[in-house]
């Protein structure tokens, strides 16, 4: 009977155990303890043990909290284990100067205006070709080609016929008139001024008329070939001035708003050891190459072709004007989509937010940021875009209503 009422008294204390022990295995919210995979937010155990999908060890799930006036600021809470888990580092947004160090790769070109291009005055068969390679250099006056025109022999026997009817004409004004006239028609069709007195002096028309430099240069387009059939708007030739060259540098177009007309730029090639041009940017070009994202910029260069050859590769060292006093993080941290460019910032010890920043400048490792962050906040580097997915699973990232993916982040 004793037995029997000792058990009746321990009951309720028994259940007052079970209660107890029940009530240890429940966080201060009432929830039951929840383990989940610090990859993947969606594989939630009520019990330790390993992520099926990546094989991580699950870890505890922190008890939620009211967090209305973050959730405002679309910020949200990551447990400390978590953030061990997948490995979260910041780094401190800092107030600094950025002083551009601008290198680009230069070609040597020819200058525009340096360049003549040679077309023949009258329709004809070129009967021989005097100045036939590529490359070669010329004197004005060297005989370029030799031209039999039908048009020019013509014009050749009316002005032999002209000089011989001159008598004829009593007044001298009219004289002088008509020669005028008939040299200027010579002239027109490519005779030189040399040839004009020759056929005066010797009163015998050229069947076959030579035609001469105009300048001296290099041959740099030859596009004839002996008996070919000419016209005037067919290019001949083209001759290229010496000591008319420039340099093209292609700049990355993240550089457009340092470029200034004037900069100072220091070329170099290793083709020629101990060579180096200085000269100032005297034109940028206002088109982006839509392959390599550069913009094209001119440097003028006094050298002789003798050093220099077109399509020869160089480099340029440009001088840009510093970004004073701006707002400066690690490219790492930095998220690029198609919508827009953001960071991570951590606001306390297990707060984040998803922020929109505008950037600036780059300068190898770190960016200047023109809007959205503050100087002293905290900008992660390691882990940010998992922070940024999870984000978008709770509704507060800035891609939550598109389909943009956020781009890592690489230095080229």
């Amino acid at each position: 009977m004793r037995y029997w009422i000792a058990i009746l008294i321990l009951i309720p204390f028994l259940t007052l155990a079970q209660e107890h022990n029940h009530s240890e295995d429940q966080n201060p919210f009432g929830q039951s303890t929840e383990y989940v995979c610090p990859m993947h937010s969606q594989v939630v155990r009520d019990e330790p043990g390993t992520c099926p999908i990546c094989g991580m060890d699950l870890v505890k799930k922190e008890p939620e909290q009211d967090h209305s006036e973050h959730k405002a600021e679309k910020s949200f809470t990551v447990p400390e284990s978590s953030q061990q888990a997948i490995r979260v580092t910041t780094a401190k947004a800092q107030r600094k100067d950025l002083q551009p160090q601008l290198m680009a790769q230069a070609q040597v070109r020819w200058q525009e205006s340096a360049q003549r291009h040679i077309h023949s005055r009258a329709e004809g068969w070129v009967e021989e070709l005097h100045a036939d390679v590529e490359g070669q250099w010329v004197e004005k006056g060297d005989k370029l080609y030799s031209l039999y025109a039908p048009d020019l022999v013509v014009a050749q026997d009316d002005y032999l016929q002209l000089l011989d009817s001159l008598s004829d004409i009593r007044n001298g004004d009219n004289q002088q008139s008509f020669k005028r006239r008939g040299q200027q028609r010579l002239r027109l069709l490519g005779m030189s001024e040399a040839q004009i007195k020759a056929l005066e002096q010797g009163g015998e028309t050229e069947y076959v008329v030579d035609y001469y430099a105009p300048e001296s240069g290099y041959i740099t387009s030859l596009d004839i070939q002996e008996g070919m059939y000419v016209s005037p708007g067919l290019k001949l030739l083209t001759l290229t001035q010496d000591n008319q060259l420039w340099f093209f540098a292609d700049v990355p177009a993240r550089y457009s708003k340092q470029l200034k007309t004037g900069q100072m730029a220091h070329i170099s090639s290793e083709h020629f050891p101990g060579g180096h041009w200085m000269n100032t940017i005297d034109y940028i070009y206002p088109q982006v190459d839509p392959v390599t994202q550069t913009i094209k910029v001119r440097i003028p260069v006094n050298d002789s072709i003798d050093r220099l050859r077109e399509g020869l590769w160089a480099t340029a060292h440009i001088e840009l004007e510093p970004v004073r006093d701006t707002v400066v993080v690690p490219v790492a941290s930095l998220i690029v989509t198609g919508a827009n460019n953001r960071v991570v910032v951590k606001s306390g010890a297990r707060e984040f937010e998803v922020r929109e920043v505008t950037t600036g400048l780059r300068v190898g490792n770190q960016i200047a940021i023109e809007e959205g962050l503050q100087e002293g906040e905290l900008v992660v580097t390691s882990g940010q875009f998992l922070l940024d997915s999870e984000a978008s699973l709770q509704g507060l990232g800035l891609d939550s209503s598109d389909n943009d993916a956020p781009a890592p982040q690489h230095n080229h």
